[in-house]
């Protein structure tokens, strides 16, 4: 019996200690998570307010994801300064699953360039300039203009996330703006160790959403096998050219869907700073160095940029933009690939000018009425 008694003692203190150790494991990941250094941009000469720029940073720090399949999207409900998001999991205002007739949707699809990195509102993204340029134009209908943007999303994400879930809401018109994080993570494939979100397919870090450490393990191993990978894949032409492969079959497949589903699809190459001849400012030259890294990354967006007549074949209309902000003097990158409001808008103007004839076409022959 006291053997027994002894084995059961032993057992509840062993238990006892794992539930320790897991709480200060816990503790720890909050404590550094609470003490992460302030973004390395934030006195950045892009902004001209180091008080706006110090909440976007506070606030990025604090947005929360949903884990869907293959995909990232944001938590819906937020609520910040700088950044809501609404019941479908998109940064910005609500909107209604079934159309109204006589409405129109377009929805941009991208990284955290087009969920607005450094805009200082909903309404200063790429998003959301756009839909002020469409309340102004002459178009007969209501134009929805919605925001998919999830951070550190490439082709890979996003073209799941509209397979799986932009379609039920019934897209007139879908762009993509990307590229440049399947070019500096060249992503083709899926890392190893994390696929579906699941820790070598353990568990599912979706289903824990108080528990921080998974989510702080997720990063750290993500960010540390993408960082081996691109030791291993700047000098290799080959991977470099699968990547942009991947990228453009990837978005093949939505243009061939939008041909079959009646949603028009533009499909553009982003700009980043090693694709630019823009005149540097101080801050912005700080983010160019001339890497074997920066010139891989270039000659992939490069090669994007020419699989784009080709795409033009499948697609509604294609678009590199590596070189918008070339006539631009004035900073606009507060790191390589990130802009601020400025260079939102500008991008939004070109993506204005090239979506509108698709659109008013769309209304000419009378769809949605």
């Amino acid at each position: 019996m006291s053997v027994q008694v002894s084995y059961k003692k032993q057992f509840a203190l062993g238990f006892l200690l794992i539930i320790i150790l897991i709480g200060v494991i816990e503790i720890s990941v909050r404590v550094y998570e609470a003490t992460l250094p302030e973004c390395i941009w934030i006195n950045s000469d892009v902004f001209e307010n180091n008080q706006t720029s110090k909440k976007i940073c506070q606030d990025l720090k604090k947005i929360q994801y949903q884990y869907l399949g293959n995909y990232l999207l944001l938590e819906p409900k937020q609520d910040d300064l700088t950044l809501t998001t609404n019941s479908h999991g998109f940064r910005g205002p609500e909107f209604e699953i079934e159309k109204e007739p006589g409405t129109y949707r377009i929805f941009i699809v991208g990284g955290s360039a087009v969920m607005g990195l450094g805009a200082s509102s909903d309404e200063a993204t790429i998003a959301g300039f756009l839909q002020k340029s469409y309340d102004k134009s002459d178009l007969n209908g209501k134009m929805e203009v919605i925001n998919a943007g999830v951070l550190g999303a490439g082709a890979n994400e996003e073209t799941d996330m509209i397979k799986e879930y932009l379609l039920q809401f019934e897209p007139d018109l879908i762009i993509g703006y990307d590229g440049g994080n399947d070019a500096r993570n060249r992503s083709f494939d899926e890392l190893p160790y994390f696929k579906n979100n699941q820790l070598f397919g353990i568990f599912k870090i979706s289903d824990l959403t108080i528990y921080r450490t998974p989510f702080v393990l997720n990063d750290f191993l993500n960010d540390f096998l993408s960082r081996s990978y691109h030791q291993t894949a700047d000098d290799n032409s080959e991977i470099n050219v699968m990547v942009a492969e991947n990228w453009k079959n990837k978005w093949l497949d939505i243009c061939k869907l939008g041909n079959e589903n009646g949603f028009g699809t533009i499909v553009t190459v982003q700009p980043t700073l090693v694709t630019s001849s823009k005149h540097l400012s101080n801050d912005e030259s700080k983010y160019v160095k001339g890497t074997s890294w920066e010139n891989t990354t270039k000659n992939i967006l490069e090669t994007m940029g020419d699989f784009l007549p080709e795409m033009n074949k499948s697609c509604t209309q294609t678009a590199d933009l590596t070189n918008i902000f070339d006539s631009y003097s004035e900073p606009l990158y507060f790191d390589d690939i990130h802009v601020t409001d400025k260079g939102n808008k500008i991008v939004a103007e070109r993506l204005f000018e090239i979506s509108y004839p698709i659109l008013k076409n769309k209304i000419k022959h009378g769809i949605n009425e």
